[in-house]
């Protein structure tokens, strides 16, 4: 089999675009993942300069990303830690979902118009990428007291 330098290509700017985010991120004293996000746009198809030609192909990384990183959460999980936070988890987990999907869905109803215009695999992307980022958020927000303890 041939190796794809088109698909080296690209992982090295995303590897570049996420170092020089995070650098510059930590330089401004704001939180890490910030600087990825900002490495990301940077770098995608909808931004001028070097982007990915292969966006798919990252997608599908991402998405085993994600079942990697829940994986590892749940390896690490522990019952005897939640209990100890437990109101906190079956409270503020909930209203913090709630808050999200609630903010999410107005900001969809206020781009209504926009999106009916973008084809719909543009859509289809977007959707996917807000209920990726409430999944992350919901699962850090119950980790949050874990962490705390």
């Amino acid at each position: 089999m041939e190796a794809n330098p088109i698909l080296f290509r690209d992982l090295t700017y995303i590897f570049l675009a996420a170092v020089f985010g995070g650098l510059v991120a930590w330089r401004l004293r704001l939180p890490l993942i910030l600087g990825f996000i900002l490495g990301g746009i940077a770098i995608s198809p909808f931004t001028p300069g070097p982007h990915l030609s292969d966006v798919h192909t990252f997608e599908v990384f991402a998405e085993v990303g994600v079942v990697l990183l829940m994986f590892s959460i749940g390896v690490e999980f522990s019952i005897p830690d939640l209990l100890r936070v437990k109101w906190v988890a079956l409270l503020g987990a909930p209203i913090g979902i709630l808050l999200m999907v609630g903010i999410a869905a107005a900001a969809a109803s206020s781009w209504d118009g926009a999106l009916q215009k973008e084809p719909s695999s543009v859509r289809r992307s977007r959707w996917r990428a807000q209920w990726y980022s409430l999944a992350c958020l919901a699962t850090l927000e119950s980790l949050l007291p874990l962490m705390a303890a």
